[in-house]
């Protein structure tokens, strides 16, 4: 077995933050930290609209973001902490769209250790130095300089390590233009091996037992010593830089619970604080507010802070200070209500950036609307406030939101909606931001307007310019004006000939007025309303026709007319005998793609580039053979070259790069099916190209020098036209609709979300009635919930108090006659039934004390009822039955180190079996056929357990029989069985990994599990499933992580294939482009198990954005084109996935 991983969806988790000009344009750029992902995100200040604009894999963990401007400068740098034992300085390159490395300093070994620094980064506000530090006692400060042509330099690390001291943050204080500071608030333990329980539980009392310490780097002597201390409270857990120079009095906010305080060198010791208000009805003596995010707005000669509890509160924080610089005074006053955030930032056009937390929910950016009341000093009095509801803002107001599915807690690939392709289920999020994500293959677009049309339309056609909209039917042109958000029939129908159907309608350039192309004639319509016409001879019809700026082709009976369009009149140029045409493109002024009868593509280019002079040759210079007759045709650029997009009738879409200068056409040819149908194309805004079929309608479009396809979440489109950026006119349902859809922002998966009321622990689905059944289970000690939802409108139908806190959940059916064969008496137990319903239960774990609640389908599988409580005899305390599997006639029950067999009774679960057979505890259980089980240790890996037949001798004395086990402790946290001998799980450390039982297992004593593939993904792996993601395609293994990311392994089906991606990754990881984080691959991906039997796909996937001279050198060592390379990577994720 050999495996290529892939991601379909990175982790959508935020761990931090920053913003800055980081393309050097005016416009603010929002760079975010996605697990070992980092992104650059962009809002529209017209549109309020977040989209990304790139997005890398660094093949790290990012711990921490800083960013900074060289005095003078007019972009910001990035500064990157991470756990490569080094610190990364990158530049973002827009016009080329990706990061640059700028520096990379080396200062430690890899990999998250609490004494390496890269847990926080922070920047002098100067942009003259920064510092990296490590959660116990390692500090390191660069200089930063530039050279003769502006290049950024990092000098010698210097350090300013304490020893026995833990780290809680760092910042750069602003101190102008004298020697930088930076600012950390630390806590001293008393002995190095005491460490890690003083790093803990440092600051957990109310004692002073915390320092705010300033390290200040002297310029001139170049080292770095230890200014300025002071003691805090014992509950301070943030710092944040409060603007100095002509913006403000300098220093440090320090965060207490349910406080903020200023600290300065200038002050001494002294403190001045404010206590952040407290939510009306909170008790007296609770512990204060946390705050977890924090955010500092500079203004010219001004400055504001908003900062963030845990509960998602936000409260402005406004020091008062003299023309001196002495703070006279703090306040905090309430602000608005948020979900709580992992990072926030202001961005100068008047938008609130927060990224969600670990919670879940969505990342979402908020129009400021106000900074507070008119009367500060009135709503500094209030001690107590009632927090807004999220319909109820005051000072902000959502204006856009990108969906997070982090933390995903369990999932499944199901195709409950019946589509063409599976869907993924997943359960996600934790207290009131827990959801059932939804999450199917497709784009997201959002419909604008729609209204009825008076008939059958056979093509829409849009003029942006003139907010025209023409629909085109059998013997009539509709044209609609689009004015003040409404759609009304132009008057006199703006010119056009309404009296026949459109076949091409587009806007002349230098305000030339529009060309209609109809079947009976071309016609010019000036902007003064002048008609000129041109009529092919002899009264033929014209079949059909394109144009692009002043230039028009059309095709009349096997001739293709090539016609010039200026001055308010058409003229013939050119003519040529081409045979039956069906759709035209062109290509360019001079250039033109044709789809023929005969099953091909054929390219013609005028003899001359002067297009407008009459008697030019018209030159066949390439052509294509299709597999199936065209239907539609459409050219466009992509990645600074021309490419057709042919829809055949057949449901095929074909792809070939074009070359006009090379007279060649099908340089390189893809081929997908979309359908079951004509495919009708549309080139949109950036040369993207819809393709429509009866299913559903797929966007094409590029990244770079790579072309991906998305089908979109939306109604299948007849027709469509580009009406303006982002806009998109189209026929849909006997409907016209206008489409809001931008091509840059194109996600290849789209989210559902349905609100759960407390955090899942598991979910079941019931067949027949494709309801869900789902337990929520909030804190300890309160009781936990079971809800049966419909996953179409998200409704509930019904919902039981559990009664105790529920851990597992399990389907199982008793009554199956499959069952029977292996426990006899569980066809004859009392509350059996013939009924498919009746069959069917649920078994729900619950602890404190252990038990297992048995409920039964109703009312056709949308509700429950409980049947019976069993409690769990002899489990060890403080276990819970964490593991619930259906094994054959009965039910599995992991419960502490012991396996439980039960079967069904009338009052209650009959146990049949039970044995201890875990070294620590059992975290999953799955039946491995009909008489072995797989058990899953919390600690020391999996077990394969032989199960004693009921009735054997062995059965009560020993009925279970551990057959293999593992040589390494891992702690697993899911399992999937391949076949019948070969296992895939993950670990809490990020690791997937393959095991196979070996031949002699039921033979000889306890066996080891053989080691088949080993791979670090980089987060913990939380649920493993086999599916087919297309439609004829073969399985793979696909796998959801925590964090949010949706990935999947690929066998490869042949040895050429292994053979052709392990060289193309050898030949990656050699060219030292790649990582861009400096970390070497191999080494990230060996993280803890060296890796085998894998090919990383994102690394190969890469291969797309190196430059052209490293991918040419790549291609020759491998003796293969850039083209074929392109091509194999894009098959086989186009073959398998998505």
């Amino acid at each position: 077995m050999f495996l290529y991983n892939l991601t379909l969806q990175p982790p959508t988790a935020i761990s931090t933050a920053v913003v800055g000009h980081f393309s050097g344009e005016k416009q603010q750029e929002i760079i975010v930290a996605r697990q070992q992902r980092l992104e650059v995100w962009r809002a529209n200040t017209s549109t309020g609209k977040l989209t990304i604009a790139h997005s890398e894999d660094m093949f790290c963990r990012i711990r921490g973001l800083a960013q900074f401007r060289i005095s003078g400068g007019s972009k910001d740098y990035v500064v990157v902490g991470a756990d490569t034992g080094a610190l990364l300085v990158l530049e973002y390159n827009s016009r080329e769209g990706r990061f640059e490395r700028v520096q990379y300093h080396e200062f430690g070994r890899t990999g998250l250790r609490r004494v390496v620094a890269g847990q926080y980064v922070a920047a002098d506000p100067r942009g003259r130095a920064v510092m990296v530090a490590a959660i116990e006692r390692s500090k390191i400060v660069y200089i930063i300089t530039r050279d003769s042509e502006g290049r950024v330099l990092l000098a010698s690390p210097l350090e300013a390590s304490r020893s026995n001291t833990v780290c809680f943050d760092v910042v750069g204080v602003d101190v102008g233009y004298e020697n930088p500071v930076f600012a950390a608030l630390e806590a001293a333990y008393a002995d190095e091996t005491e460490g890690a329980g003083a790093g803990a539980g440092a600051g957990e009392g109310e004692g002073e037992d915390k320092q705010l310490v300033y390290y200040e780097l002297d310029l001139g002597l170049n080292h770095v010593v230890r200014k300025w201390s002071a003691a805090v409270g014992g509950t301070a857990h943030r710092l944040i830089a409060v603007p100095g120079g002509s913006d403000g009095p300098s220093g440090v906010l320090v965060c207490l619970a349910g406080a903020v305080e200023f600290r300065h060198s200038s002050s001494g010791t002294d403190a001045v604080g404010a206590a952040l208000p407290r939510r009306a009805g909170e008790a007296a003596g609770a512990r204060g507010a946390m705050v977890v995010a924090s955010a500092v707005h500079r203004m010219r000669g001004a400055f504001f802070i908003l900062v963030q509890t845990e509960a998602g509160d936000l409260f402005k924080i406004r020091v008062d200070y003299g023309d001196d610089g002495a703070v006279r005074g703090v306040a905090a006053a309430y602000f608005d209500t948020v979900a709580a955030a992992s990072s926030l930032g202001i961005l100068r056009a008047g938008f609130l950036f927060a990224a969600a937390a670990a919670d879940g929910g969505s990342h979402a950016l908020y129009q400021i609307e106000s900074l507070g009341g008119e009367d500060e000093n009135e709503d500094e009095k209030g001690t107590t406030f009632e927090p807004r509801a999220a319909d109820a803002l005051q000072c902000v107001a959502l204006a856009d939101e990108i969906d997070s599915i982090s933390p995903v807690i369990r999932a499944q690939v199901l195709n409950v909606a019946g589509e063409a392709t599976a869907q993924i289920y997943a359960l996600a999020g934790r207290g009131a931001r827990a959801a059932l994500k939804i999450i199917r293959h497709g784009a997201d677009v959002a419909e604008v307007a729609a209204s009825e049309l008076p008939g059958t339309a056979r093509a829409v056609w849009a003029v942006a310019a003139d907010q025209l909209i023409a629909v085109s039917f059998a013997d009539a042109t509709l044209v609609l004006r689009v004015a003040d958000d409404a759609v009304a029939e132009a008057p006199g129908g703006a010119g056009l000939d309404t009296a026949a159907p459109t076949l091409w309608l587009h806007a002349l350039p230098d305000g030339g007025g529009l060309l209609q192309v109809t079947p009976r004639a071309v016609r010019v319509v000036a902007r003064g309303g002048a008609v000129a016409e041109w009529v092919p001879a002899g009264g033929r019809a014209i079949t059909c026709g394109a144009g692009a700026g002043a230039a028009c082709v059309v095709a009349v009976r096997g001739a293709l007319v090539w016609l010039h369009a200026a001055r308010g009149a058409v003229r013939e140029a050119a003519r040529a005998d081409v045979g039956d045409v069906t759709c035209v493109a062109l290509a360019g002024a001079r250039a033109c793609v044709a789809g023929c009868g005969d099953a091909t593509v054929r390219l013609l280019r005028l003899g001359s580039e002067e297009t407008e002079h009459v008697g030019v040759q018209i030159e066949h210079v390439g052509v294509l053979a299709l597999g199936g007759a065209p239907h539609a045709i459409a050219a466009v650029r992509q990645g600074g070259a021309w490419a057709a997009y042919v829809g055949l009738r057949s449901g095929v879409l074909v792809r070939a790069r074009v070359d006009v200068a090379g007279g060649e056409v099908g340089g390189d040819v893809r081929t997908r099916v979309v359908g079951a149908g004509p495919v009708q194309v549309c080139a949109v805004a950036d040369g993207a190209v819809l393709a429509m079929t009866p299913q559903a309608p797929w966007l094409c479009y590029a990244q770079g020098a790579r072309v991906r396809a998305a089908p979109l979440a939306y109604d299948a489109l007849d027709f469509a036209a580009p009406f303006s950026d982002g806009a998109l006119v189209c026929v849909a349902a006997g409907e016209l609709r206008i489409l809001a859809l931008d091509p840059h922002a194109i996600a290849p998966v789209s989210h559902a979300s349905i609100a759960l009321a407390h955090t899942p622990r598991a979910f079941a689905l019931h067949p027949a009635s494709r309801h869900f059944a789902v337990v929520e289970a909030p804190r300890r000690p309160a009781a936990s919930l079971l809800r049966v939802l419909n996953p179409f409108d998200g409704a509930t139908t019904c919902l039981l108090d559990i009664g105790a806190f529920a851990v597992s959940l399990a389907a199982v059916a008793f009554g199956s006659p499959a069952a029977a064969a292996f426990d006899p008496s569980a066809a004859a137990a009392p509350d059996a039934s013939d009924s498919t319903e009746n069959d069917l239960f649920l078994a729900v774990g619950c602890a404190d004390p252990p038990a297992v609640r048995l409920y039964r389908w109703a009312d056709a599988g949308t509700a429950l009822e409980l049947v019976h409580v069993t409690p769990i005899e002899g489990a060890d305390e403080g276990a819970a039955p964490h593991a619930l599997a259906a094994f054959g006639a009965l039910l599995a029950v992991g419960v502490g180190r012991a396996v439980c067999l039960y079967g069904l009774g009338r009052r209650r679960l009959l146990r049949k079996a039970r044995g201890v057979v875990a070294p620590r505890a059992i975290a999953a259980l799955q039946p491995a056929g009909p008489d072995r089980l797989l058990v899953a240790d919390v600690r020391e890996s999996l077990l394969l357990v032989a199960v004693a037949p009921a009735g054997s001798a062995s059965a009560s004395s020993a009925p279970f029989r551990v057959l293999v086990e593992d040589s390494l402790p891992r702690h697993i946290t899911c399992m999937h069985q391949l076949d019948s001998d070969t296992v895939a799980a993950g670990d809490k450390f990020g690791n997937l990994f393959v095991v196979r039982a070996p031949p002699t297992a039921a033979v000889s004593g306890v066996g080891r599990w053989e080691s088949v593939a080993e791979f670090h993904v980089g987060d913990i792996v939380t649920s493993l499933t086999t599916c087919e993601l297309t439609p004829g395609s073969r399985p793979v293994l696909l796998y959801t992580t925590l964090l949010g990311g949706v990935q999947i392994a690929i066998p490869l089906p042949s040895a050429s294939d292994r053979d052709f991606f392990r060289d193309l990754e050898a030949h990656i990881r050699k060219s030292r482009l790649l990582p861009l984080s400096g970390r070497d691959h191999l080494s990230y991906r060996s993280a803890l198990i060296p890796v085998r039997s894998f090919v990383d796909g994102d690394l190969c996937e890469l291969f797309f954005s190196l430059p052209d001279h490293v991918r040419e050198s790549i291609s020759d060592q491998m003796d293969r084109t850039q083209q074929d390379i392109f091509k194999k990577i894009d098959d086989i994720r186009s073959t398998f996935a998505f």
